[in-house]
C-alpha cells in the first residue's frame, strides 16, 4: 500500500521578481504621441516668431500711443495757451483806450463791455501804479489792493505779460489763474496794470475737449496738480520732470493710477513756466494687447497645432499603426509556433512596412525549417538515448541472471548472501534505468513523478505489498538533471532495500516514509525513515557495511553529505543533502 503527500513550493521560487516586473512595466510613449511631440517642437519656432511679432507690434502700438498722447498734450496746451494769450491780447487792446489807461469814470464800463462776451474770464480790473484797483468790471464794495501780489511786482519790473499762480479773486471769490498786462505812458512810465482771472473751469473744459479719452490737468510751477478732468492718480510732479518739460518742450514719464494700473503721462509747459498742461492715459499691457489680437497671436497657432495634430494622428494610424498592429498579430502567431501564417495583407502597406513584412515572412520560413530539422534531430537523439537505457537495463538483467546461475552452484551461505546483495543492487540499478527511459524528458527530471513511480516499483520488487508494509511518499516537484538523478535514485533504492531487509524483522506491519524536500537555501534533502526495530535492535552488516559506503559515495558524487541515525520515536532514518545547480529548482505542479 502506498500513500503520496505533496508539499508547497518555496515562496521565493513561486513569486516573480517584483523589481523586474516593475522595470518591464515602465511607460513608453507611443508613435502618435512622439509624432505629436515632433509637431509641437516644429511649431515652437513659429510660436516664438509669433510671440516676437506680437511683442514688436505691442512696442509699436505703445510708441504710437505715446506719440498720440504727446500730440494731444500739445493740442490741449495750445488751446489753453490761446485762451491765456487771448487774455493778454484783450488787455493790450484795452490799455490803448484812454478811459482805461487813465482809470476814469468810464473805465469800469469799458472793462465790463470787454468782459461781456468772454465767459472764460472771471473779472477785469485796472490797477494803478500804487497797486490799488482803480476800476473793475465787477462792482467794488471796498477798496482792493494788489501792491503786495507777486504778479504785480513782476509785471512792473519785467514790463511784459505775466501769468500768475492759482489764487482766489478777492472780488469774485473764484479760483482763477491770474493774467496781468502792464500799462505804460507813451513816454514809458509805469502807470499800473490790467489784470484778469482765467476761470479754472474754463481751462478744465478745454482740457477735456482736446484730451479725448485721456485725463487732463493743470500743474503749477511747484508741481502741484491744480485741476483734474478725471481722477489723475497723481498729486505732484517731480521738479526734474518739470525742468525737462521747460527745457525740451515736453516730458514723458510713467506712473500708476489710483487702481494701481500703469499709466503714461505727458507734461507740456503753457505760456510761461508758471503753468503746465498734464495728460495721462492708461499704459497698454502686453497680455491685454495679445488678448485683443488673439486671432493672430493665439488662435492661429493653436489652430495650426490642432490641425497638424489631427492630420498626424489620422495619418499615423492609417499609414503606420494599423499595419504595425497587423504585423504584431502575425508575430504573435509566430510566437505560438504557427509559422504557416503569412502577412499577405501587408502587400498594400507602404514600402518600408512591406519590406518589414517580407522580413518576417522569411524569418518565419527559416524558423519553421530549422524547427523541423531540430525536431527530427531531437526525436532521433531521444530514440538513441532510450535505446541506450533499454540496453543497459537488459544488460543488467543479463548480469542478474548470470549471478543467479552462479548462486545455484555455491554451497557457502555467506558467499551466496554476498552474491544476493550484489544481485539486489544490480536490480535496483536496472530499475533506475527503466524509470529514466520511460520518463520521456532526459534533460530535466521531475522528481515527484520519477520518485513516486520508482518507490512504487521498488516497494513491489522487494515484497512490501506481500508483507503488508505501508509506503508513504512526500515528494516536492523539483527539476533535477538526469545525470544527477542516477546517484540520488540509487541512494533511495539502496536505503529502501536495506530498510525492507532489516527494519521489519519479526513484524507483520510497518511504515516506510520517503520524502524529498527543498529548503530556502536551495538545498535538496532526500530522507528515508522507518518505524521498525532500529539500528541497535537489528545490527546487520548491511546497515553499516557496503550500504553505508555507498551512501557516502552517492553523497560525494552529488556534492553533499549523508547521515544515518535512530529516531526518538523508534526506527531508523538515512538522509542525503546536497545543493542544487543554477539550472535546477522547483517545478510547476
Amino acid at each position: 500500500m502506498t500513500t503520496s503527500a505533496t508539499r508547497a513550493p518555496n515562496a521565493s521560487q513561486a513569486e516573480p521578481d517584483a523589481a523586474s516586473a516593475a522595470a518591464d512595466g515602465r511607460w513608453r510613449a507611443g508613435l502618435r504621441a512622439r509624432m505629436l511631440a515632433v509637431i509641437v517642437l516644429a511649431l515652437i519656432p513659429i510660436l516664438t516668431l509669433s510671440a516676437l511679432y506680437t511683442q514688436s507690434r505691442f512696442e509699436t502700438a505703445r510708441d504710437n500711443q505715446r506719440e498720440l498722447l504727446a500730440a494731444r498734450a500739445q493740442l490741449t496746451a495750445q488751446s489753453q495757451r490761446q485762451l491765456i494769450l487771448g487774455a493778454g491780447s484783450m488787455m493790450s487792446a484795452l490799455a490803448q483806450q484812454a478811459p482805461v489807461r487813465l482809470g476814469g469814470a468810464l473805465c469800469a464800463r469799458s472793462l465790463a463791455q470787454a468782459l461781456a462776451d468772454q465767459p472764460a474770464y472771471s473779472n477785469l480790473v485796472r490797477v494803478n501804479a500804487r497797486g490799488v484797483v482803480a476800476c473793475s468790471a465787477e462792482p467794488l464794495s471796498d477798496a482792493v489792493r494788489f501792491d503786495e501780489a507777486r504778479w504785480f511786482a513782476e509785471a512792473r519790473d519785467s514790463g511784459r505779460f505775466i501769468v500768475g499762480a492759482l489764487e482766489i479773486d478777492p472780488i469774485t471769490n473764484q479760483a482763477v489763474i491770474r493774467a496781468v498786462s502792464p500799462v505804460f505812458e507813451p513816454e514809458g512810465s509805469f502807470t499800473g496794470a490790467l489784470a484778469t482771472g482765467i476761470r479754472l473751469s474754463a481751462l478744465e473744459d478745454l482740457g477735456r475737449e482736446q484730451a479725448g479719452e485721456a485725463r487732463a490737468a493743470i500743474v503749477d510751477r511747484e508741481g502741484r496738480v491744480l485741476t483734474e478732468s478725471r481722477d489723475m492718480g497723481l498729486a505732484r510732479v517731480d521738479a526734474d520732470l518739470m525742468a525737462e518739460a521747460a527745457e525740451t518742450g515736453s516730458a514723458r514719464f510713467t506712473g500708476a493710477g489710483p487702481d494701481g494700473a500703469p499709466r503714461q503721462f505727458v507734461l507740456v509747459p503753457l505760456v510761461t513756466t508758471e503753468l503746465y498742461a498734464l495728460l495721462a492715459e492708461s499704459a497698454p499691457e502686453f497680455v491685454d494687447f495679445a488678448l485683443v489680437d488673439v486671432t493672430g497671436t493665439i488662435l492661429l497657432p493653436l489652430l495650426m497645432l490642432v490641425l497638424a495634430g489631427t492630420v498626424i494622428w489620422v495619418a499615423t494610424d492609417v499609414m503606420i499603426l494599423r499595419w504595425l498592429r497587423y504585423l504584431q498579430r502575425v508575430t504573435a502567431a509566430y510566437g505560438k509556433g504557427r509559422y504557416s501564417v503569412r502577412p499577405h495583407r501587408a502587400r498594400r502597406a507602404p514600402g518600408e512596412l512591406r519590406e518589414l513584412a517580407a522580413g518576417f515572412d522569411s524569418m518565419a520560413s527559416s524558423i519553421a525549417d530549422r524547427d523541423e530539422a531540430l525536431t527530427r534531430s531531437l526525436a532521433y537523439q531521444e530514440m538513441l538515448l532510450k535505446e541506450v537505457h533499454h540496453r543497459v537495463k537488459n544488460n543488467l538483467q543479463i548480469i542478474t541472471s548470470l549471478i543467479n546461475l552462479q548462486m545455484r552452484a555455491i554451497d557457502d551461505p555467506k558467499a551466496a548472501k554476498v552474491l544476493a546483495d550484489a544481485q539486489s543492487r544490480i536490480n535496483a540499478l536496472a530499475l533506475v534505468h527503466r524509470s529514466l527511459y520511460e520518463a520521456g524528458d532526459f534533460a530535466k527530471i521531475n522528481l515527484k513523478t520519477f520518485f513516486e513511480e520508482l518507490c512504487t516499483l521498488t516497494h513491489a520488487a522487494v515484497g512490501g505489498e506481500e508483507r503488508t508494509l505501508e509506503l508513504v511518499t512526500e515528494i516536492e516537484p523539483v527539476h533535477l538533471g538526469a545525470e544527477r538523478c542516477i546517484p540520488l535514485a540509487l541512494f533511495v533504492t539502496e536505503a529502501m532495500t536495506n530498510a525492507y531487509k532489516h527494519a521489519f524483522d519479526g513484524r507483520e506491519t510497518g511504515r516506510l516514509t520517503v520524502s524529498v524536500q527543498l529548503d530556502g537555501a536551495r538545498n535538496l534533502t532526500a530522507r528515508i525513515s522507518d518505524n521498525g526495530v532500529g539500528a541497535t535492535a537489528a545490527p546487520e552488516p548491511g546497515r553499516k557495511g557496503v550500504g553505508g559506503a555507498l551512501f557516502n559515495a552517492f553523497a560525494r558524487q552529488l556534492g553533499g553529505t549523508a547521515e544515518a541515525a535512530s529516531q526518538p520515536e523508534g526506527g531508523h532514518r538515512v538522509a542525503i543533502t546536497f545543493p542544487l545547480l543554477d539550472d535546477e529548482g522547483a517545478a510547476e505542479r
